[in-house]
C-alpha cells in the first residue's frame, strides 16, 4: 500500500507524517473517511467540497503543503473510485498495526467522523434514499465516534474486538454504498471528478 501509483491508497503513516509536517490537524483516517462518506452519498461536485474543506489553508508555494496534498489527492481519488464502485473492495485509511491503543482507536473514531461528516454533505435529502438497515449502520458508525480512546485494552481479546469493529464498519459501509448506489442515477455518480 505504501507504492506511489495514483490509484493506490496511500499508506496511513506516510500520510500523517505529511500531514504533521504542512501542520494540518486532521488525521488521514478522517480525511479518509469523509472522502468515502461523499463518494457512496454521491454528493454533488465532492472535488470542490474537497478542495474547499481540506485544502483552504493550504499555500500552493509550500513544499510541505504540496506534498500533504498530492497524498491527499490519491485519498480522495481511491475514496471516490472505491465509493461508487458497488462491486470493487472498500478499505479503511487506518494504522498498519493491529494495537490496541489510543492512537488506533483514535483513527478508528474519527475515520467514523470523517465518514458521517462526508454522508451529511449529500444534504437532508440523502435521510430519504436510506433503507432501514443503512439508518441503523449509519447510527452504529455514528456511536463509535464517541468511542473513548483511553480506556484501550491490548490483549487478545482486545485485538479481536478492534478487528470485529472494524470488519463491521467496513462491511456496514459497502452495505450502504450498495443500498444508496440503487438511488444515485448515473449522472449523480459522474459529476465532480474534474479538475
Amino acid at each position: 500500500m505504501g507504492s506511489s501509483d495514483p490509484a493506490t491508497l496511500p499508506d496511513y503513516e506516510t500520510v500523517a507524517a505529511a500531514l504533521q509536517r504542512s501542520g494540518m490537524p486532521q488525521c488521514p483516517a478522517e480525511l479518509h473517511g469523509f472522502a468515502l462518506g461523499m463518494a457512496v452519498a454521491g454528493v454533488e461536485r465532492p472535488l470542490f467540497v474537497w478542495q474547499q474543506e481540506v485544502y483552504a489553508e493550504f499555500d500552493p508555494d509550500d513544499v510541505l503543503d504540496s506534498e500533504a496534498r498530492a497524498l491527499l489527492d490519491r485519498v480522495f481519488a481511491t475514496a471516490l473510485a472505491s465509493g461508487r464502485d458497488a462491486a470493487a473492495g472498500l478499505g479503511l485509511l487506518l494504522p498498519s498495526d493491529i494495537v490496541v491503543d489510543a492512537r488506533r482507536l483514535g483513527a478508528l473514531r474519527d475515520w467514523c467522523q470523517g465518514f458521517i461528516f462526508g454522508i451529511g454533505c449529500a444534504g437532508d435529502g440523502i435521510e430519504s434514499r436510506f433503507t432501514d438497515t443503512s439508518r441503523e449502520l449509519i447510527n452504529d458508525i455514528a456511536e463509535i465516534t464517541r468511542l473513548d480512546v483511553e480506556d484501550a485494552d491490548n490483549s487478545d481479546e482486545g485485538r479481536a474486538a478492534l478487528i470485529e469493529v472494524e470488519e463491521y464498519v467496513r462491511e456496514g459501509v459497502m452495505l450502504i454504498r450498495a443500498e444508496l448506489a440503487t438511488a444515485i442515477g448515473p449522472d449523480t455518480a459522474s459529476t465532480g471528478q474534474g479538475r
